[in-house]
């Protein structure tokens, strides 16, 4: 079976590129909110929506950190 294409904006991709880069927690990169926000310089409104798409995609998925910041987790590094 052929892997499907996914299409990637350029605000997905500034995230995706900060989450390839960020903290290995559980094994896989992960970066909180605020650290997105602040990297990418994404607005706080716009960012959730650009994280809402990713997680849409199937491409990150959301989880917490032991300290109870919400942590996005990279599933797929290829995309």
């Amino acid at each position: 079976m052929e892997k499907e294409s996914i299409n990637i904006t350029e605000l997905e991709r500034k995230v995706l590129d900060v989450l390839a880069d960020g903290d290995h927690y559980e094994e896989m990169p992960s970066e909180c909110f605020e650290t997105l926000s602040d990297v990418t310089r994404i607005p706080a409104t716009s960012l959730k929506g650009v994280l809402g798409s990713l997680m849409k995609k199937g491409v990150i998925w959301e989880g917490e950190y032991p300290n109870g910041l919400t942590a996005y987790h990279l599933v797929n590094e290829e995309a």
